[in-house]
């Protein structure tokens, strides 16, 4: 099977390179669209600003998730992490596709929450259809 994997980030140039320093290359390309042109191409939509916070604080509140694992460790990570933050729209939610060599859609799962990405397993298996 061949496949190409390409990311488009809610990030501008700066963002990505800064990102890239902290994690280090990655095997597939990674392209910007902080005016989210794409995002709303596809069909991405945004939670708000109260029902993100919502979501967070109930999983804190649940002792789901705690602000401590939120947060990076390493100094370099987290700096990136609070820069994003600050500068990305973190309420846009995203999705993961696949298409065939002709752009026709084979599947795609659209993001509702910020817990609801596709997980990499379904991502494969998709890809083995």
């Amino acid at each position: 099977m061949s496949v190409k994997v390409i990311v488009v980030s809610p990030a501008d140039r700066e963002q990505i390179q800064e990102f890239l320093d902290v994690h280090g290359v990655f095997p597939f390309e990674i392209y910007g669209d902080p005016e989210l042109n794409v995002y709303h191409e596809m069909g991405n939509h945004h939670m708000s600003t109260v029902k993100t916070l919502l979501s967070v604080g109930a999983d804190l509140i649940k002792g789901e998730v705690k602000i401590s694992d939120m947060l990076p460790k390493e100094k370099d990570e987290r700096k990136h992490f609070l820069s994003a933050v600050k500068n990305q729209d973190v309420n846009v939610q995203g999705s993961s596709w696949v298409f065939d060599r002709n752009g026709e859609v084979l599947w795609k799962h659209m993001d509702d929450s910020p817990e609801d990405h596709a997980k990499v397993d379904e991502v494969l298996k998709q890809l083995q259809k």
